[in-house]
């Protein structure tokens, strides 16, 4: 049996086109703006709705489907937004838009930036930068990796405040 013949395929079909806009709108939201990021996200959610669609009751009515498509959407995202590497690309993507938004020069002026942080913040920052995971910092500063990242994110929407990007 082919997939465009399979009724389950079908089913999944009009489920992303009923659900599409409130899927990119979550997206769009974890990846702050960043249109690729978005896309990417978008992709990354709709293949684990595919391989969890079993999960979704055939009789599912419009409200259920779209509390399922929610729950699993925002379950992608989080782990995505979880990783190490999308934790680094965010903030080195971050730092060098407040840097090009005010000219600056990454090798010589990125300790200006990282004066407005506590030397908590300076410290984790650096290390982040210098390219120590967050399980690596998390044993450093004695932390556990949950907080590394929730540090890492106040940090950011910090410097995103302070420099307006």
């Amino acid at each position: 049996m082919s997939i465009h013949s399979n009724p389950r395929h079908d089913q999944y079909c009009l489920l992303m086109r009923q659900h599409r806009e409130m899927v990119w709108h979550l997206c769009w939201r974890f990846a702050h703006g960043d249109r690729d990021r978005c896309k990417d996200m978008v992709q990354e959610v709709w293949l684990a709705m595919w391989l969890k669609f079993d999960m979704l009751s055939e009789d599912a009515n419009v409200w259920q489907q779209r509390a399922w498509v929610w729950r699993v959407a925002r379950s992608v995202l989080v782990d995505l937004y979880r990783r190490p590497e999308l934790a680094t690309e965010r903030i080195t993507d971050m730092m060098a838009e407040v840097m090009a938004d005010r000219h600056i020069n990454y090798a010589e002026d990125i300790d200006d930036l990282l004066a407005h942080l506590t030397s908590d913040e300076q410290r984790l920052m650096q290390m982040r930068l210098d390219g120590y995971d967050a399980a690596e910092i998390g044993e450093a500063l004695g932390i556990n990796r949950n907080a590394v990242y929730q540090r890492m994110n106040r940090i950011i929407n910090k410097l995103r405040k302070q420099y307006g990007t």
